[in-house]
């Protein structure tokens, strides 16, 4: 059981929820929250040639951040995705370089 100072943190809080909603329960809670935040995304609008998101994008975005979390912890693979996201930076830091040198 987690204890109850742990949830005083973000990453307790999380952790708190990731165990005790079923992993069933957290998929299907993360695919609204997903489309939650598409709609958001599909609200933009360009105003003086700058891109203008909804205000409650933010909520969303908060909203997925916190499902993706708890399925990482759910299904034990936190480091695989973090190795996923520096592999991922690193490539399109590359293909950056690599346009730049062209």
């Amino acid at each position: 059981m987690i204890e109850i100072e742990s949830m005083e943190t973000l990453e307790g809080k999380i952790e708190y929820l990731a165990k005790h909603y079923s992993k069933k329960n957290q998929i299907e809670k993360c695919k609204e929250e997903l489309k939650e935040l598409l709609v958001e995304l599909d609200n933009a609008i360009e105003i003086n040639g700058e891109i203008v998101l909804p205000e409650n994008t933010w909520s969303e975005v908060a909203d997925v951040n916190i499902m993706t979390a708890q399925l990482m912890i759910q299904h034990h693979r936190r480091d695989t995705v973090l190795g996923q996201m520096w592999y991922k930076l690193d490539r399109q830091l590359e293909r950056i370089r690599s346009d730049r040198e062209e």
